[in-house]
């Protein structure tokens, strides 16, 4: 059996943006704050087709990502330089179908695992089974990695914090009538399928110059219908577009680099925040909004497995 793990281990969807943000979200502004309401959201829907590889059991597997010159959104990745760490959970009770949906739901349960380890490559571009450790400790995984021991991912991370930095993911799958004993990953810009709609929502009208405040303790339902938990919500996006709604839209995998200003504020509780604590990446200050362009507003939960903002919304400005 994999080692137990010892908190909540789930893996990232897409990777994460390392990047300075603002903190203190604290409303000292004085401004009456805008309520955000769930017909401001967008909707999106779809989620993860994940590879799966099927493998012989009780073997030393090699798993190869030499290949692996994109990451799940089509972004260039180097292999080398960009992965960290492999990380291999298992999932005694689910189906593949079952935690593709959790990783795109953010349901997954610490329940839901029985084990967590990990490889770190250095400079090589693959790791063997028996590569793979728990904590820096050595764990014989050859022994239970069998047909009967559930659902295993493989999530290529850069970093080593379950949970963040996920570039790859895929499925593997040991079989006791497989004789196979290498996986080679291969680029696949087919793992992250979104379906997203930022034109019928109703925008926030906010005004040009400061004092801003918003609140959303009466959003409930994310942008794909899950509930929402306002406690999970730790940072707002603001950002600034050439780009129309429609055209964001369909470049959502992009919604960070695609962005001619970028904003973030670090949430530390509450429902509520002053905006004029937003900042971008060199830790500028937020100078306000324009009349020009497309000006979004998102709240994320940076620590669920996937980043896809939990509320995103078109800005009125006025």
């Amino acid at each position: 059996m994999f080692s137990s793990a010892p908190r909540a281990l789930v893996v990232a969807l897409l990777p994460l943006l390392a990047a300075c943000t603002g903190r203190g979200n604290k409303d000292d502004s004085g401004a009456e704050p805008v309520l955000l309401q769930n017909d401001n959201n967008y909707s999106w829907s779809g989620g993860l087709v994940i590879p799966s590889f099927q493998t012989a059991e009780h073997v030393d597997v090699h798993m190869d990502f030499s290949a692996l010159t994109v990451d799940m959104l089509c972004h260039d990745m180097d292999p080398v330089a960009d992965v960290d760490n492999l990380g291999l959970t298992r999932f005694p009770r689910l189906t593949q179908a079952e935690v593709a949906t959790g990783l795109t739901n953010n349901s997954l349960l610490q329940a839901d695992t029985n084990g967590y380890l990990s490889c770190e490559p250095g400079d090589a571009t693959s790791c063997e089974l028996s590569d793979f450790n728990f904590g820096g400790t050595f764990y014989d995984a050859i022994p239970t990695y069998d047909e009967a021991g559930g659902v295993y991912l493989l999530v290529a991370a850069t970093g080593s914090t379950p949970g963040q930095g996920g570039l790859f993911l895929a499925f593997l799958e040991p079989l006791a009538a497989s004789a196979e004993t290498n996986v080679s990953l291969q680029n696949d810009c087919g793992v992250v399928d979104y379906d997203v709609n930022m034109e019928s929502l109703a925008k926030l009208e906010l005004p040009a110059d400061g004092p801003w405040a918003i609140d959303w303790s009466e959003v409930s339902i994310s942008g794909n219908g899950q509930p929402v938990v306002p406690g999970k919500l730790d940072e707002v996006l603001v950002g600034h577009y050439t780009e129309t709604p429609a055209e964001i839209q369909a470049q959502f995998t992009d919604l960070e680099p695609l962005a001619k200003e970028l904003y973030k504020l670090e949430l530390t509780g509450g429902t509520d925040a002053d905006l004029s604590g937003l900042a971008d990446a060199d830790g500028g200050a937020f100078p306000g909004f324009t009349t020009d362009g497309t000006w979004v507003l998102g709240l994320r939960c940076t620590s669920c497995t996937n980043p896809a903002p939990i509320f995103l919304t078109v800005i009125d400005v006025k």
